[in-house]
């Protein structure tokens, strides 16, 4: 039985545990009735009635209406019903003790082909191998990011084939390590995470993941940007996902496309269409979508993710706090002052705040010139549109930003001079300013800052 389930079933024998609230069904199975006539049956005060009518409530077992001051409750008939089918029969019962056996199970997989914490023999069978797998995973510290030569140690101590152990752990079924830029991370176990999908409005697909702690929600979320487009359609979730939960964030990452293109990385999100389907359906490629104004399609992207999970009912309407690096920290920026009124908070790391400054400092202005479709002297309505600088009036959220001391992409300027815009307008920027080399790489920046992340979200008051 799922952890999930198992909790609604604990709670509801909980709330069942009681006398006073057996009384209470009981007397409203006959009729709805107001918490002073349900106090006067059962000779009790009416706070206490409200009491146990509450933890009635939180299951669904109740239902209410108000006639001016007076509460009116009665019994949730449906609930009862669903509630008795769906976990009070032999086989949601038999379920409660699966896990038990499935321990037992992987326990003798664990005792066949282990030796002294050596792996005798890499299993066949997808699922033993499994195990084994997870076995593995508990030698990697969650947080904490390695080089392939310090994952390759790890395993060498339980089996000297790393090469295909390490394959098996990053691939798509086993999903326990993660790789990028040459380092591995261990994703969160124990957790719920889902796979999300989700259709922008110019119909191109936004991939992501969705975490969310213990308890019951909305939560404070964090919204983190990935990139894309070449890993837009692969799983990815960053080395600090887990601490977000465990602190009681939920957490998303989402996958927007947001660099431009090659040719081969336009294909997944183009639909070939025929004379019966209008080309107007058709999904924008990834140059049209940032060419000339980029941003424009981004920040339609994030607010319609926002939206997604606050009518989900993870993320808390007024605590979601975005966060990104690089490309993708200059949209934190932007989407702090074009919608000052959708996000809680910012984190943005290495920021470009001001295009124009990009442009003039920038020895290779390809990239520029391309998003822009031109340089400032053709297209200066956009450079200026586009920059997050524009927009300092307008930010009302808090704002942690990260910038390198030394950094030829991403200038310090570009911070000062944004920190400079913001106090014009009595405004505070929480600047950090970091001494890593440029070799220093984003993944290894946002391990380091950790703490410096945390203090931050627990200092906002949601």
């Amino acid at each position: 039985m799922p952890q999930e389930e198992f909790q609604a079933l604990l709670q509801f024998f909980k709330a069942m545990a009681d006398e006073t609230r057996l009384k209470l069904l009981g007397i409203l199975a006959n009729g709805e009735r107001s918490v002073e006539e349900l106090a006067a049956l059962l000779h009790l005060r009416a706070p206490t009635v409200s009491h146990h009518l509450a933890r009635l409530k939180e299951l669904d077992l109740v239902g209410m209406r108000s006639e001016g001051n007076i509460h009116y409750y009665w019994l949730n008939v449906e609930t009862l019903r669903q509630t008795n089918k769906l976990l009070l029969t032999p086989e949601r019962m038999a379920s409660l003790v699966t896990d038990i056996e499935g321990n037992a199970w992987e326990r003798k997989v664990l005792r066949d082909f282990l030796e002294d914490s050596r792996i005798k023999e890499i299993p066949s069978s997808v699922k033993k191998r499994m195990v084994i797998l997870r076995w593995l995973t508990e030698f990697f510290e969650e947080g904490r990011l390695y080089t392939e030569a310090q994952v390759n140690e790890i395993l060498k101590a339980h089996h000297p084939d790393t090469a295909y152990l390490r394959r098996e752990m990053i691939s798509t079924q086993a999903h326990l390590l993660q790789r990028e830029q040459g380092l591995y991370w261990r994703l969160p176990t124990g957790k719920q995470w889902k796979q999300i999908s989700l259709r922008a409005r110019d119909r191109v697909l936004l991939h992501g993941w969705v975490g969310v702690p213990e308890g019951k929600g909305p939560f404070p979320t964090i919204l983190e940007i990935h990139e894309g487009p070449e890993v837009a359609l692969e799983d990815w979730l960053s080395p600090l996902a887990g601490m977000w939960l465990d602190h009681g964030f939920a957490y998303c990452v989402i996958n927007v496309p947001l660099v431009l293109a090659l040719p081969h990385q336009v294909a997944p999100y183009v639909k070939i269409h025929s004379a019966a389907t209008p080309p107007v359906t058709a999904p924008l490629t990834l140059q049209e979508r940032i060419e000339g104004h980029p941003g424009q399609h981004e920040l339609a992207d994030l607010e319609l993710v926002r939206g997604w999970l606050i009518e989900q009912g993870i993320a808390a309407e007024h605590a979601v706090v975005l966060t990104g690096w690089r490309y993708n920290a200059s949209l934190v920026l932007l989407a702090l002052g074009m919608q000052p009124e959708v996000w809680a908070a910012g984190i943005a790391g290495e920021a470009v705040t001001d295009w124009l400054l990009n442009y003039e400092e920038d020895e290779d202005r390809t990239f520029v010139t391309a998003i822009f479709e031109g340089t400032p002297a053709e297209k200066s309505a956009a450079y200026k549109r586009y920059s997050p600088i524009s927009y300092a009036a307008e930010v009302m959220a808090p704002l942690l930003l990260f910038q390198r001391r030394t950094d030829p992409r991403y200038s310090l300027k570009q911070a000062q001079r944004y920190q400079e815009a913001l106090q014009q307008h009595g405004k505070a920027l929480d600047l950090h300013l970091l001494d890593a080399t440029p070799a220093t790489s984003v993944l290894q920046l946002m391990v380091q800052q950790k703490e410096v992340l945390l203090n931050f979200v627990r200092a906002l008051s949601f």
